[in-house]
């Protein structure tokens, strides 16, 4: 690793307390000045605009000398992607000023409701915001910037605003206007403090910097970017712009490697710069973000070294040939040799990948650096033609957050969890005080008589809930308009500019729910444990088995060995995939016939992020055997209860699920024997994975020789770095509760 003086002055600006009390500041200095500016009868686009107008006036460039790229506001904690709430904090960044001040209209649209759905949300059947995602996840759109700079944008709304007339367009289009503007003189206090500071630095790597600001950020983003540079330092700035403004967490810098590489390859040909050149630049803009926070800080909360930015690279491009290139090699490489853990990368990869691409991806995890995530091409493509895009809209998909997908036609939902677990819990365990406390009423499972019946409980009792989910935001959603605009965002996506209105009302071209469900692996294996004990073999009656988990499997020992011995879901048996297969069309079912909250489709995924835990202590016991509290299953990985020691028997049951239903995503964790592992080994394995349904596979290359040694000597692993869930972190800063849950995991020979 190189760079030390670059990471020294990053380090000192973001980890002195995390960029709280600088934040903090700032955050009061504008709430005292918004507070005393605001007028009574303001429209919310006029609020928003006093807003825009008071960030940018009272906000102080942070220039780092050395380093080429100007970028950091210094309104926000370290760790924030630009979401209201400062995060680990107790406090609201100046961005969430239009905000906090009106979201009393959630509450007070339906109190009732309002209370019903925090009740709901407290019981974890599903992870819902103010009736939506309405502060993460924001997937900003920066090819429009890429391609004509903000003037672009800034003049088409001009135009369209010339001569309209309705109150509304023209509230947008006013807004998307003023954005733009001031993220214009944003950026030229970034020259005149690089400017400033030229006047008393004599070290002439630092002066190249200073003088690089000076001369671009009066012009660029403004202006399109020209050069390799100008473009990467867009992405940048933007990120911090939109989020420091708007309020918003953009989580994508987008497909680097095919939207800068236009930029790179005329730089190349010109002579402006070499691939050396080049790759110091990717290394330095790399960096600037995994310097937000230490990787030894202690993991031990819901998402203590979560910061929501990510970059995705390889794929397919418009006609599904593989797309790989020289910058997709450039930034693996960075990545690798820099030990990058933030920005988040996702690769995305097929059965006919370039053999050259999949051997640089996968060196860093069989060496036991988990900092990738792998996207399977040929299932996600299948799932979002049949979930209504063209397939060359398909096929230009990237990865945003932890493991959401995104494109720039609509804003999604990404941490919108339902918990279908919980709908199988409840009625299981008799829980008729919570039902009427959630006012839903679950199909009981006493009394059945066929397995046919207790299954169609199960679903009927999943489609409850997953309609009572779209109930929430397809009745309170709408109050989105009177609480925030967001016309900076709203501007690149595509649609909102030429309906001139806002994501929200209905501007973006499409506007679907992406429900991410998490318990299916529990059930299927609960079900399969019923099934076989009570119903096939009749070794036991329903009656006795759900006593015996109602009783936490208490002097029923031999009963949850049994269970747990029972075939489930990931162990290759015909019987398990074929159940797990019928589930999960009968899940997608009920989203198919279910309008969505704004009118579009709903879809579904299986995902699950540190709910593993934290929902997983409040859910009782399973007939799976778990006991209560134990872990849930991640997205559709096989629960650790089933020892299952062949990973070719979990790939052969994900090629029984239909992957087309899908188009959510879904994760799937797989920890392959670092002492065994070889780069041709592991492209075989990526290319098997590739003809199944596994979307997002999180690959983690080790020993639990290698990790209970970890635990015991940490000095001695100091790169040892695991994917935990949407996250990657060093196992040694992991607290023991999660090194543990890693620990537990399946472990498969290979």
């Amino acid at each position: 690793m190189k760079y030390t003086d670059m990471r020294q002055e990053l380090t000192d600006y973001y980890q002195t307390d995390g960029g709280v009390s600088r934040a903090r500041a700032f955050a009061n200095k504008c709430f005292e000045r918004l507070d005393s500016e605001f007028r009574e009868g303001m429209s919310i686009t006029d609020q928003k605009l006093l807003q825009y107008k008071v960030i940018s006036e009272e906000f102080e460039p942070a220039v780092f000398k050395t380093s080429p790229f100007y970028y950091e506001t210094g309104m926000l904690v370290s760790v924030s992607d630009g979401c209201r709430n400062a995060k680990g904090s107790d406090f609201i960044h100046a961005c969430g000023w239009v905000y906090a001040r009106n979201r009393h209209f959630f509450s007070d649209f339906d109190p009732e409701l309002w209370e019903l759905m925090r009740t709901q949300r407290a019981e974890c059947l599903y992870l819902l915001g103010d009736y939506g995602d309405t502060g993460q996840h924001f997937n900003f759109n920066n090819r429009p910037i890429l391609e004509g700079g903000l003037k672009s944008i800034y003049e088409r709304a001009l135009a369209l605003l010339d001569g309209e007339c309705d109150a509304d367009a023209r509230d947008f289009l006013r807004g998307v206007c003023e954005g733009m503007l001031r993220i214009k003189e944003m950026s030229e206090k970034f020259a005149l403090k690089a400017k400033k500071m030229l006047e008393s630095e004599t070290d002439p790597e630092y002066r190249k910097n200073l003088s690089l600001i000076a001369d671009t950020a009066c012009r660029v983003p403004w202006e399109a970017p020209r050069t390799f540079y100008e473009a990467l330092n867009t992405l940048a700035f933007m990120r911090k712009a939109l989020g420091s403004l708007e309020g918003v967490g953009p989580n994508t810098f987008g497909r680097l490697d095919m939207d800068l590489y236009p930029f790179f390859e005329r730089d190349l040909s010109s002579g402006l710069l070499t691939e050396e050149d080049a790759y110091e630049l990717i290394c330095k803009f790399l960096i600037i973000w995994d310097m937000h926070y230490s990787h030894d800080m202690a993991m031990v909360g819901y998402a203590d070294h979560e910061l929501e930015n990510t970059y995705t690279l390889g794929g397919c491009d418009k006609d599904g040939k593989p797309f790989f290139n020289k910058l997709t090699l450039l930034f693996l490489r960075a990545t690798r040799e820099e030990k990058i853990i933030f920005p988040k990368i996702k690769c995305r990869y097929s059965f006919d990948s370039p053999k050259e691409y999949l051997d640089e991806i996968n060196r860093s995890v069989i060496a036991g650096t988990s900092t990738i995530l792998y996207q399977n091409d040929n299932a996600t493509v299948s799932a979002q033609i049949r979930g209504g895009r063209s397939p060359e809209e398909a096929r230009d998909y990237v990865v945003t957050g932890c493991w959401g997908l995104g494109y720039d036609t609509e804003k999604y939902d990404h941490g919108c969890y339902l918990n279908i677990l919980k709908a199988f819990e409840i009625p299981l365990h008799r829980l008729q005080d919570k039902m009427d406390r959630i006012k839903l009423q679950f199909l009981p499972f006493d009394g059945v008589e066929s397995f046919d019946e207790l299954y169609g409980r199960v679903v009927k009792n999943c489609e409850i809930l997953l309609r009572e989910r779209i109930r929430m935001t397809k009745t309170g959603g709408h109050v989105w308009s009177q609480v925030d605009t967001l016309p900076i965002f709203s501007s690149t996506l595509k649609d909102c500019l030429e309906n001139k209105r806002n994501f929200f009302a209905g501007g973006a071209r499409k506007r679907d729910d992406y429900l991410l469900c998490f318990g299916l692996p529990n059930i299927v294996d609960s079900l399969m444990a019923i099934k076989t004990l009570c119903f096939d073999e009749k070794k036991y009656t329903l009656e006795q088995m759900l006593t015996a988990v109602r009783s936490n499997w208490e002097g029923f020992e031999d009963m949850r060995r049994e269970a747990i011995k029972c075939h489930g879901w990931g162990d290759g048996n015909e019987d398990s995939s074929s159940l797990a297969n019928r589930f999960n069309n009968d899940l997608f079912d009920i989203a198919e016939r279910t309008e969505g909250s704004y009118g579009g489709k709903v879809h579904i995924g299986h995902l699950t992020y540190t709910e593993i835990r934290w929902w997983g202590e409040k859910t009782l016991a399973t007939p799976d055997g778990r006991y209560n509290g134990d872990y849930f299953s991640q997205g559709l990985t096989p629960s650790r209860l089933k020892k299952i020691t062949s990973v070719t028997d979990v790939i052969n049951s994900m090629m029984a699920l239909d992957d087309s239903t899908m188009a959510s995503n879904n994760v799937v964790n797989i920890i392959l024997p670092s002492d065994k592992i070889t780069l041709d080994s592991c492209e075989a394995f990526l290319r098997a994975v590739a003809y199944s349904s596994v979307m997002s596979l999180q690959l983690n290359c080790v020993t639990r020789e290698q990790l209970l040694d970890a635990q015991k000597h940490p000095e001695k692993y100091p790169d040892l770095i695991v994917r935990v869930c949407g996250f990657s972190a060093k196992f040694t800063s992991l607290s023991p509760g999660w090194q543990d849950e890693v620990l537990t995991r399946n472990f498969y020979e290979g």
